[in-house]
């Protein structure tokens, strides 16, 4: 039986080699990343060094992979490729995208559009700024980061209007394309949702973050009947129309508050695989067919807790 070929970006990223092991008996798996290094760390693996995702050649780089080993699916890891990967599924009828709609991409990725949203629809509020209409209260915590950027790059606590000043001197930001949010107290989730382009939810799984540094380095599964409530409002209200993921609070007073929707797998994707959920799977199969059956969700109390591997090669 001839596998499927799919298309991953981001094998820089902590998903691997956990994530190859996993699919590579089921499909055939092909790679990019910018960092041409990497074929020193995975030999064995077809990969393929990629122009940055922000250079004008990426796009037609992309295209000629596609085609040149007939990939029948691409999955963008990569929050800047997301909207390149949406026009090469338009220029490739044939290609599957394995990413929400594009303008759900458009609001989650610019999250100053994404805090509107929920809050318009109740799903979630927190107090929230461009850096070009806050003004400073004395006494609060606050935590800053660039409005359209992904995972922990540019983001920062500060507690006083010296620090935010020298913010924009360091990261070399300007005021308006930086989101000021109050700081949140309570329990990190972070929440994958896998939706089919019918709208209907086949998988969620709540992971609690134990420990996080810049990504999540421990968590743990937790079937969480609140959190399901307001990844349904989600579905229902912004309609993302594929793999989405939730990054959450719960506060000490129970109330969910949203800082960050991610159009894609998260690097905690793989807790699912370690569970038996092939996601990827799941979405082929239902892609566009209507999905009758239970939501599903994980094994409760599974524990992911990464640590760092030391690899050592000579320069060439």
């Amino acid at each position: 039986m001839t596998k499927t070929k799919l298309l991953l970006s981001g094998l820089g990223g902590s998903l691997f080699p956990y994530f190859h092991e996993k699919l590579k008996n089921t499909y055939d798996l092909f790679y990019v990343d910018a960092d041409a290094t990497l074929k020193e760390l995975y030999p064995k693996y077809n990969f393929f060094p990629a122009p940055l995702v922000t250079n004008a050649t990426y796009s037609e780089f992309i295209k000629s992979l596609i085609k040149q080993h007939s990939i029948d699916v691409y999955i963008p890891l990569i929050d800047e490729e997301i909207s390149v990967a949406h026009q090469i599924k338009d220029q490739i009828s044939s290609l599957k995208l394995l990413s929400p709609d594009l303008s759900f991409c458009k609001i989650a990725i610019r999250k100053d559009l994404l805090m509107k949203e929920l809050d318009k629809f109740g799903i979630s509020s927190i107090p929230t700024w461009t850096g070009d209409n806050f003004k400073w209260q004395e006494g609060k915590d606050y935590f800053i980061k660039p409005i359209s950027g992904r995972g922990s790059r540019g983001i920062r606590k500060i507690s006083s209007e010296k620090e935010l000043e020298a913010y924009y001197i360091l990261e070399k930001y300007i005021p308006k394309e930086i989101l000021i949010q109050e700081c949140i107290k309570g329990q990190e989730f972070t929440v994958g949702v896998l939706i089919n382009q019918n709208d209907d939810i086949i998988y969620i799984s709540s992971r609690k973050i134990l420990s996080k540094k810049g990504i999540t380095i421990k968590a743990i599964t937790e079937n969480n009947t609140q959190i399901e409530e307001a990844a349904l409002k989600i579905n229902k209200y912004l309609k993302p129309k594929g793999p989405i993921n939730i990054q959450l609070y719960i506060t000490e007073k129970g109330e969910i508050k949203i800082f960050e929707i991610n159009p894609r797998f998260s690097t905690t994707s793989i807790m699912s695989y370690e569970d038996g959920v092939d996601e990827i799977g799941l979405w082929l199969k239902y892609f566009d067919k209507k999905y009758e059956g239970e939501i599903i969700r994980p094994k409760q109390n599974l524990i992911l807790r990464r640590r760092w591997e030391n690899i050592f090669y000579e320069q060439r």
